[in-house]
């Protein structure tokens, strides 16, 4: 069976479930909110673990010897994913101001970072939460390529030109939901609209709309980040369907999460993080 098919058949399996018992719901989506905060920072560097993570979120207890903008990273993630939960109750619409409120949220202030130039020298890059790129930004590929993002001056119309895309395809109704949330991620990514938090940002966007329509958000393992990568890079290749795939792949994981708390067929494991 194709990955789409069996997700999609979980989702009415899932609904069939409805509507879902309040302390049940309650209990997995906590579990992925505090997955979500962790692994999504974790992949772009953050150093709590998950114990830390869990003890930050939950109690407000902050990680002896861990750097202050860690622990930002993750109250600002916290608060973000909690307002688009709020938000996807509703009928809010993806929006550009939608997006950079988001941004906002998740780095929670403007500052300076570490960075590297094209031609491999370190600088330093000043960060405005909420606006588009002022630099030019680019990752260096596994051969030693350079691959350019958008350019800070194509970046506003090309932003416009994802958002009326993704509500003309909304409209249309043809597009699986999964494949429309996966393709929105890459086509985020592939602008990188921000001068840094574009990964987390995508991700909260994917799940956003995959929310949207019913669905239990999507969780990128810190433990798969390699293939997360992988699959990315074989889009900016024009071969799509493999991180379509992978994003199926991970959200047929959430949906059987999801069910089996609704049964209450799963036991959450509350054994006491070491943080090792």
């Amino acid at each position: 069976m194709e990955i789409l098919d069996q997700a999609a058949n979980l989702k009415s399996e899932l609904d069939s479930l409805r509507p879902l018992d309040a302390e049940a719901e309650g209990r997995v989506m906590q579990k992925f909110r505090l997955d979500w905060n962790f692994h999504s920072n974790n992949i772009e560097g953050n150093s709590l673990t998950y114990g830390e993570t869990k003890a930050l979120i939950l109690f407000g207890i902050t990680a002896q010897g861990k750097p202050l903008r860690d622990h930002f990273e993750i109250t600002g993630h916290n608060e973000a994913i909690n307002w688009v939960l709020d938000l996807v109750k509703g009928e809010t619409e993806l929006s550009e101001k939608f997006i950079r409120k988001l941004h906002t949220l998740v780095l929670k202030e403007s500052g300076w970072k570490e960075a590297i130039t094209p031609d491999g020298e370190m600088t330093r890059r000043r960060i405005e939460v909420g606006k588009y790129k002022t630099q030019p930004n680019h990752v260096i590929t596994v051969t030693g390529e350079t691959f350019y993002f958008a350019t800070p001056e194509e970046t506003p119309a090309k932003m416009h030109e994802l958002v009326e895309w993704f509500r003309a395809e909304k409209e249309r109704a043809e597009l699986s939901p999964i494949v429309l949330a996966a393709l929105f991620h890459y086509k985020f990514i592939r602008i990188h609209p921000f001068d840094d938090g574009n990964g987390r940002v995508a991700r909260i966007l994917m799940n956003f709309i995959l929310m949207q329509y019913g669905f239990p958000p999507v969780i990128i393992r810190t433990e798969d980040r390699a293939e997360y990568y992988r699959v990315l890079r074989l889009a900016d290749a024009d071969q799509v369907k493999p991180f379509v795939d992978y994003i199926a792949a991970n959200l047929v994981d959430s949906l059987k999460l999801m069910i089996a708390a609704t049964r209450m067929e799963f036991g959450f494991d509350e054994t006491p993080e070491l943080g090792i």
